[in-house]
Order: structure tokens, then C-alpha cells, then sequence
């Protein structure tokens, strides 16, 4: 059975990294914009109760370029209800 992962991933510090020209952003034959990740899984939670972390990653990158964006936990199974947020129109990436 597999086990549902559940957490936030910080928009803004993506934003930013995009439009420095983050090499972990690319570019599809689609027009749309991807980012690689690297996706821990703790063994045990940390001091926060997170199960994993995710982290901004590409291929020969350095610990430097690798960049904390978000954290998980593991799914009590319980509904979690997303807060309503304008997201702004940020059409203007370098990618």
C-alpha cells in the first residue's frame, strides 16, 4: 500500500529562482515551464515532523545550487482543506 505524502512547496522562492536563471528551470517544446526536484524521505521525522523534504536540484549540480523548497509529512488520511490565495501573473520568466 502506498503512503500519501502531503505539504507545501514555497511559490515565491521558485519565482525567484526562475527569473535569476536557476539552472534547474527548463523550458518544454510545449511552451511550459518545468523545474527538476530531488525528494528526500526521512527515516524519521525531523524537528518539525516533516517525512520529507524537497529540494531544487539539476544534473551535475553543486550543494550550492541544490536549494530547500518545501517540506512533507505523511497523510493522517484526513482531507486537507488549500487556503485561497491570489497567485500573480508571473509570465515574465526567463526560461
Amino acid at each position: 500500500m502506498s503512503q500519501l505524502l502531503y505539504g507545501s512547496i514555497n511559490l515565491s522562492e521558485l519565482n525567484e529562482q526562475a527569473k535569476k536563471g536557476h539552472k534547474a528551470f527548463s523550458r518544454g517544446k510545449n511552451g511550459k515551464i518545468y523545474f527538476n526536484v530531488n525528494v528526500w524521505i526521512n527515516d524519521e521525522p525531523d524537528q518539525y515532523n516533516n517525512d520529507a523534504s524537497v529540494q531544487l536540484n539539476f544534473k551535475d549540480a553543486t550543494k550550492d545550487d541544490q536549494m530547500y523548497i518545501g517540506n512533507l509529512k505523511k497523510s493522517s488520511g484526513k482531507p486537507i482543506s488549500p487556503n485561497s490565495v491570489d497567485i500573480p501573473n508571473d509570465d515574465d520568466l526567463p526560461i
